[in-house]
């Protein structure tokens, strides 16, 4: 399995201005004369050698996961993201009307499902595009943000066969050669998270949920669910501060993550869904921050931290 993030801003779409780029271009110049530039290679290292919030941009479209199995093609979230994903996916049998899409709600706030009316591969007829969630009444959802006066192309006028599938809470599907669960979170308006296995290996995607302040039965709930995930997506908008100030929003802190992480003894824990107001360098301290904290909390475990990135790739 392979996951790779198309969308990892939370709440609205955060393009980067003029004035970040030009500050991301002069901290790399500043450090570039300690450097010798004799060959095209020492210039490719120096820029490989920058920072993430330096050398690109942490991403600023909204909610959009792909995970490829084989053949399999699974989204996670409809956000901005997927628009990118969905240009990436003509180049192969979507292109030809010949390919599937399993695409997994979390809930269906707009930033997560604000890019689906932009999948290009929804409008080639012969394609088959499946939509699941929990929320019974997900086909009039996703059709409403499609009407007048919001969208000019309506639901039915996309060419590919589209289909919804209700899943109850809790229940386990098999795609092929996946098996994908839900799990009901703490996020106003009820958003899920989905946990696929194949071979052994687990993914968890659990995005706009609060996972403090959890304790007796939810925990062990929580705890087991994300057991031993290979891979971990945890919501991790808000900074510890943040997240005391509005504990009923539905959304997590790094640190807070790293907690339950750490409980259910994830392997890799990606922090994800960023916060709008939170630039490319405030992410990057805020990543230093849960990765010293980790370091100071996990002992013997085997636990990594990640911070999620537009174009990141995770191999299970």
């Amino acid at each position: 399995m392979i996951v790779k993030f198309w969308g990892v801003r939370g709440s609205v779409p955060t393009p980067l201005d003029s004035h970040e780029i030009k500050a991301k271009i002069e901290w790399a110049l500043k450090r570039a004369s300690e450097h010798d530039f004799g060959d095209q290679g020492a210039v490719e290292r120096y820029v490989d050698g920058l920072p993430q919030h330096i050398k690109g941009t942490y991403g600023g479209n909204t909610s959009c996961v792909q995970l490829q199995s084989g053949g399999t093609t699974i989204i996670f979230d409809a956000g901005s993201g997927i628009r990118a994903l969905g240009k990436h996916l003509m180049d192969g049998m979507f292109g030809e009307g010949a390919g599937t899409g399993h695409l997994f709600l979390s809930h269906t706030h707009w930033d997560h499902i604000q890019g689906f009316p932009f999948f290009l591969p929804a409008y080639v007829p012969g394609n088959r595009i499946v939509i699941y969630s929990p929320h019974p009444d997900i086909q009039e959802r996703i059709k409403a943000q499609q009407v007048p006066p919001y969208f000019p192309v309506s639901l039915e006028a996309m060419e590919a066969d589209i289909e919804f599938v209700s899943l109850s809470e809790g229940e386990t599907i098999t795609i092929d050669e996946l098996s994908i669960s839900n799990i009901g979170l703490k996020h106003p308006g009820e958003s899920f998270g989905y946990r696929v296995e194949k071979q052994g290996a687990s993914f968890v995607y659990a995005t706009d949920t609060a996972l403090n302040n959890i304790s007796g039965a939810d925990l062990e709930k929580f705890v087991s669910f994300f057991s031993h995930a290979k891979v971990a997506v945890f919501d991790a908008q808000y900074t510890t501060r943040e997240a005391a100030g509005k504990e009923d929003w539905g959304h997590s802190s790094p640190l807070t993550d790293i907690d339950m992480a750490l409980q259910a003894e994830v392997r890799i824990l990606v922090l994800f869904h960023h916060e709008p107001t939170h630039d490319d360098h405030t992410l990057y301290e805020k990543f230093e921050k849960a990765r010293k904290y980790l370091e100071s909390k996990r002992q013997d475990q085997t636990c990594t931290v990640v911070m999620a990135y537009e174009g990141l790739q995770l191999v299970l």
